[in-house]
């Protein structure tokens, strides 16, 4: 019996994310991966919803969808950050200072830094993360 074929298609398809983010080189579309975001029961259960994309020792990215008017609640990282605009118009509000970000644009933010992120229209954007993270660990 082949163990493979006995697995859920949703353990399959977990596996098969976790080594694909892991993977020592990632190629990403973006359009393609933000469509398959926006279709997710999460996104039609949330105001947004985020997916890790890429994950290595020191630096994760994570592809994040929000609908207009989703908010991602002020808090920080332990680690910089930054918000590459991909879509929409997004308001980044950090220590109490306003910043918009649109396609193309990238907003770096140091470590520690309160932040929050609110999208005038529906938007995506690319959030990296600095640091000290494994690969396998977080």
């Amino acid at each position: 019996m082949n163990p493979d074929h006995d697995e859920a298609p949703q353990a399959a398809d977990a596996r098969q994310q976790a080594e694909r983010v892991g993977a020592l080189v990632i190629e990403l579309d973006c359009g393609s991966e933000i469509a398959a975001l926006q279709a997710s029961d999460a996104y039609r259960r949330a105001d947004h919803s985020a997916r890790t994309v890429a994950k290595q020792s020191g630096l994760r990215l994570v592809l994040v969808a929000l609908k207009a008017g989703g908010l991602m609640q002020e808090h920080h990282a332990d680690a910089p950050i930054t918000v590459h605009g991909l879509e929409g118009r997004l308001r980044c509000v950090v220590e109490g200072q306003r910043h918009e970000v649109t396609p193309g644009r990238v907003l770096a933010v140091a470590a520690g830094l309160s932040h929050s992120v609110h999208a005038i229209e529906q938007s995506a954007f690319l959030l990296t993360i600095g640091g000290l993270h494994s690969a396998q660990g977080q």
